[in-house]
């Protein structure tokens, strides 16, 4: 029970978040506070995820430099929606590829 929110952070701007470790904390706890607002860009390019329901799942899509949820946000940029789009459908293709092989591993496991 309770709260969580991810968190995704670039690596190639570990030099900024090295360089201030005490802000970088600071804006982890404060963005992990957030309750459900919008995500946030913190030092480093690190990117918070809106916070949410410990117990409920939440999907992601890591690309561009940062990661969004794979549920869209209420937009109506064109652009951003067909990029989504496309990121879901790409996204069913590796959904569908692990079922196959958790599968398979399954079966395995029966066999043993």
């Amino acid at each position: 029970m309770g709260f969580m929110t991810e968190y995704s952070i670039l690596n190639d701007r570990w030099d900024e978040i090295r360089k201030n470790p005490a802000e970088f904390v600071e804006q982890l706890y404060e963005s992990s506070m957030s309750n459900g607002r919008t995500p946030q860009w913190i030092i480093g390019q690190t990117t918070a995820a809106k916070t949410h329901h410990a117990d409920t799942l939440h999907v992601y899509f890591a690309a561009r430099n940062s990661f969004f949820e794979a549920y869209p946000e209420q937009e109506f940029d064109k652009g951003r929606l067909e990029y989504h789009l496309k990121s879901l459908k790409e996204m069913k293709k590796y959904i569908d590829f692990s079922i196959a092989a958790t599968k398979e591993l399954m079966v395995k496991g029966d066999k043993s």
